[in-house]
């Protein structure tokens, strides 16, 4: 459904209208399914057993554009603004994937809660890719809305170009305000003493989603030509074809502000979801050894620190390093090497400090010169089982 909206329908002079937004009542909306929480943990011990990424949203197909769905209304300074919403009612956070999104010069799209305390940045032509898609980061609530501000002259160019095809209801990992991601208390926060030593590499870790509905995390490796290309690297059964690759969403510095010690480092945490970059390209893959490279779609804001790791093709670990990841998708953790030893292709790694979890799948491991020497593909390392990754 479609609906245009002038000021003199709704009562409202144009200052008003540059000031407020319509009832959130009157935005049309598509409601997904409900979650069915016992099916899907169900589900998730299978997949577990089976080397699956660790899911956190249940996928939802759509086609949706402005100019079939939605609300149009006229703005003053000859613009437009279109809204609409979506929504599932028991779902912990929402994410949308745009199969089509290319964004006019005056374009500029916001997803927000439905009261508006939330925003992610605005989307604009700058984030118009090669891929033509656009995957967005975490809403924390149950409701996102879209709203798009596109002058006159170009609202068919966004009615044209913009297509929502998928709405992802998340149910665990990244959780509603209340409710943050947890991990297990064995793992260990970058913000503690065993992150001190690590503080170079730290930031080049992210957690990432994929195709809106599974989480991994993963690292951005340094070349050869130390040009600083975003080259980012994961595990393949993570990320494997291009349409995966165009699909992540990368997010930095996802982790605890203090040091939480003990039990405690199972709660959750408050890790921010704002520092993102979204979408990238593949580059390599195979697998076998179970890796992934792909080049993200731009280079991450500069202010937020984000580091280049170096890496080594060296048939030794060199002695203890670190493993850097996010667990269930919740904020950073650092842990520490017992011994590797090699195995083929593969390191078996036994951990002293901390373990790995679902989500933890494509962190890099670090030998004791700090460099890269693999990601990680699989095991069944967790708090009570001593076992190798």
């Amino acid at each position: 459904m479609i609906i245009t909206i002038f000021a003199t329908a709704i009562c409202l002079n144009t200052t008003a209208l540059s000031q407020e937004r319509l009832p959130i009542e009157l935005v049309p909306e598509m409601k997904v399914n409900s979650i069915d929480y016992a099916m899907l943990f169900e589900d998730d011990i299978q997949r577990e057993r089976m080397g699956l990424p660790y899911r956190f949203a249940q996928t939802n197909q759509a086609q949706i554009t402005p100019r079939t769905h939605g609300i149009w209304e006229r703005l003053p300074n000859n613009q437009m603004r279109w809204t609409y919403r979506v929504s599932c009612d028991n779902a912990r956070s929402m994410n949308l994937g745009f199969g089509e999104y290319e964004m006019p010069p005056s374009g500029s799209m916001i997803i927000m809660s439905s009261d508006a305390e939330f925003q992610i940045r605005p989307f604009t032509a700058e984030d118009n890719k090669d891929h033509g898609e656009l995957w967005t980061p975490i809403v924390p609530y149950n409701e996102a809305v879209i709203e798009i501000t596109v002058d006159k002259s170009e609202q068919k160019l966004v009615s044209k170009n913009i297509t929502l095809t998928s709405v992802n209801a998340g149910y665990r990992g990244f959780k509603d305000a209340q409710d943050r991601g947890s991990s297990e208390s064995c793992n260990v926060d970058v913000m503690c003493s065993t992150g001190d030593a690590w503080w170079d590499e730290i930031p080049s870790v992210a957690v990432i989603t994929i195709s809106g509905g599974w989480v991994c995390s993963g690292v951005m490796v340094n070349n050869t030509a130390e040009d600083q290309t975003p080259y980012f690297m994961t595990a393949n059964h993570c990320v494997s074809t291009s349409s995966d690759a165009s699909s992540v969403v990368a997010y930095w510095n996802h982790r605890n502000s203090y040091c939480r010690e003990g039990n405690a480092s199972g709660n959750n945490g408050n890790g921010s979801y704002s520092q993102f970059t979204s979408g990238s390209t593949l580059r390599a893959t195979r697998s076998y050894t179970d890796f992934t490279l792909t080049e993200l779609s731009s280079s991450p804001n500069s202010s937020w620190g984000v580091t280049y790791s170096g890496w080594s093709r060296s048939s030794s670990t060199s002695g203890v390093g670190a493993g850097i990841h996010h667990p269930n998708g919740a904020e950073k953790r650092i842990s520490i090497p017992d011994y590797s030893t090699a195995s083929g292709e593969f390191w078996n790694v036994n951990w002293n400090i901390g373990r790995t979890a679902g989500g933890s799948s494509g962190s890099p491991l670090y030998d004791s010169n700090h460099r890269i020497v693999g990601v990680l593909c699989c095991g069944a390392s967790y708090c009570t089982n001593d076992s190798n990754d």
